[in-house]
């Protein structure tokens, strides 16, 4: 009799915390709005109002620090079904450098699913299942569902830049107009186009629309503005219909903020 309650027990345990745990990875993921900017007039980054408020950001991204951490990050993908999947993340960030690396790992196992690596010019991919490192530049990136092998297209630019937040450095002359009163900064490159919404703490909003990929992506900080942020959501959609295509969570769960990190840490 006891070794069939203490079976029934084990066998309840397990049920318990399979339903669980598929329902933390189903649930969705929020839906963040893009902004309607509406009309307004906007300023050339050469002027003197423009200068002195980017100023204002670049004075604000350098009280950050380096750091390092762990994270939750859920993805939700919307075709050809509707699906979410999770993962857990180690992320170190060097500030004097700009270097960032990010280990994913199996939640239920705990083991290394892949390695990402950027020094916010390129970016180099170890996965567990390919011996050769991918080699690209600053650009978007593939993560795989290690249980079902589905992909999904990350916009690694715009949740690097954010979680980096080494944003100043892309907004060039040539290329921004900024609306200080309304908080917002535009930068136009070639074929795409960047968006930033900016607080008194700094920025807390990023759309990103590019027309030779035919996607638009917004990753927005959720609550009180931080760096490193704790939570943040980024939404891709189709430019042609406004259809959803991915959604990405990232939540931290600890972090340890220095001055620089050992340089040793970063690689495969």
């Amino acid at each position: 009799m006891t070794n069939h309650l203490s079976l029934f027990r084990i066998i309840t345990s397990f049920v318990f915390v399979s339903i669980l745990f598929a329902n933390c990875a189903t649930t969705e993921i929020e839906e963040i709005p893009f902004r309607q900017k509406g009309k307004i007039k906007f300023w050339s980054a050469k002027s003197k109002d423009g200068q002195k408020y980017l100023d204002g950001l670049r004075k604000l991204e350098e009280t950050n620090t380096s750091y390092s951490g762990e994270f939750d990050i859920r993805i939700q993908n919307f075709f050809p079904k509707k699906d979410v999947f999770s993962l857990s993340g180690k992320i170190m960030y060097d500030k004097p450098t700009g270097k960032m690396q990010i280990e994913l790992t199996d939640k239920l196992f705990g083991i290394s699913v892949s390695k990402v690596f950027t020094d916010g010019n390129t970016i180099r991919i170890k996965t567990a299942s390919v011996d050769k490192v991918h080699e690209q530049p600053m650009d978007d990136i593939v993560l795989s569902d290690p249980n079902t092998g589905k992909q999904t297209i990350v916009p690694f630019p715009v949740i690097y830049y954010l979680l980096s937040n080494r944003n100043a450095q892309l907004f060039k002359p040539e290329w921004t107009i900024v609306q200080p009163t309304e908080g917002i900064v535009l930068v136009r490159k070639p074929g795409e186009e960047w968006t930033y919404y900016t607080k008194e703490k700094g920025i807390y909003s990023v759309e990103w629309d590019s027309s030779g990929k035919n996607v638009k992506a917004v990753t927005n900080v959720q609550g009180e503005l931080e760096f490193p942020p704790k939570v943040t959501v980024t939404r891709i959609v189709s430019r042609t219909d406004g259809s959803d295509q991915n959604r990405i969570e990232i939540k931290m769960k600890k972090v340890n903020r220095t001055d620089s990190l050992n340089q040793v840490v970063f690689g495969f």
